[in-house]
């Protein structure tokens, strides 16, 4: 009977939360500043030539004068790298995670087999700096 309990007990904060994940908050304190903005997620990416959270990426979306969403990474130095994936299999066909890359690890990868390095946050920092 407890172990009925418990699962039901489970069963019900999980429909819950499911349902506060659903829930839109377009009413938001600041949501009207993003309306009429387009984003490019992980900068506008055309695989296999442009890969994802790549600078060439970036500056697709620039010239597009959008926006980008990105994902950053701490490595194990205090640097932070812009990358999708703690695993680096499907990002840069590496084992391991980025978590435990330093700046000079970080810069041998190539992301998803071009020439493209995997770029420091600074670097797409400056980037998109007055934009």
């Amino acid at each position: 009977m407890r172990v009925l309990a418990h699962v039901l007990l489970v069963l019900v904060l999980f429909i819950l939360l499911w349902f506060l994940l659903l829930r839109c908050r377009h009413d938001a304190p600041g949501w009207e500043k993003l309306l009429g903005w387009r984003y490019a997620h992980r900068g506008w990416h055309m695989k296999p030539a442009v890969p994802e959270n790549s600078l060439a990426a970036f500056r697709r979306a620039l010239d597009k004068g959008w926006g980008a969403e990105l994902d950053v990474h701490l490595l194990k130095d205090g640097t932070l790298a812009v990358f999708h994936d703690s695993d680096l299999q499907r990002c840069a066909g590496e084992e391991g995670d980025i978590e435990d890359l330093d700046r000079e690890g970080l810069r041998r990868l190539r992301l998803e087999g071009t020439e493209e390095p995997v770029p420091l946050f600074d670097e797409v920092l400056t980037l998109f700096e007055g934009k």
